[in-house]
């Protein structure tokens, strides 16, 4: 007999609804694989986000490059000037924006991803993390907390 990970009187939430463009922060800003690493941790400082997709010249994600990243090579001393080319992950998975919340989710827990570019027609709408899925399950998923007397 198998035993339940939830305890007595819990219930499992329900599927996620919705899709990833409902997930996603939607200014999000791209950079080329010649954007120097000084030029990318501008980018990421003006705008609060923590990830940069790299696309090529037809649009499409070639990388990304993430906070971590930048702070990495400022604290190893990489010249200001390198190609974030030498630094981007360059295996990027996306997910169109109509992909459902629910795979969406699994993705980034499952595969331990922090960063989750969001495609229309292979060019990048948006960014999803962790923190937007939980903002988004939080606000639309879990039930109302009681009221306060």
């Amino acid at each position: 007999m198998q035993e339940s990970c939830y305890p007595a009187g819990t219930e499992r939430v329900p599927a996620m609804k919705g899709h990833a463009r409902q997930l996603m922060t939607p200014k999000v800003v791209v950079a080329t694989p010649d954007t120097s690493l000084a030029e990318a941790a501008r980018l990421l400082a003006e705008v609060e986000i923590s990830g940069l997709p790299i696309v090529d010249t037809a649009g499409q994600v070639m990388g990304i490059v993430t906070e971590s990243d930048l702070l990495d090579a400022l604290l190893g001393q990489v010249a200001v000037e390198t190609p974030i080319r030498a630094l981007m992950t360059a295996h990027v998975v996306t997910v169109d924006e109509f992909t459902p919340a629910d795979s969406v989710a699994r993705l980034l827990h499952e595969k331990h991803f922090h960063h989750l570019p969001v495609t229309r027609q292979g060019e990048v709408v948006g960014l999803i993390t962790p923190q937007n899925v939980l903002r988004y399950f939080v606000a639309h998923e879990l039930p109302l907390p009681p009221e306060v007397a």
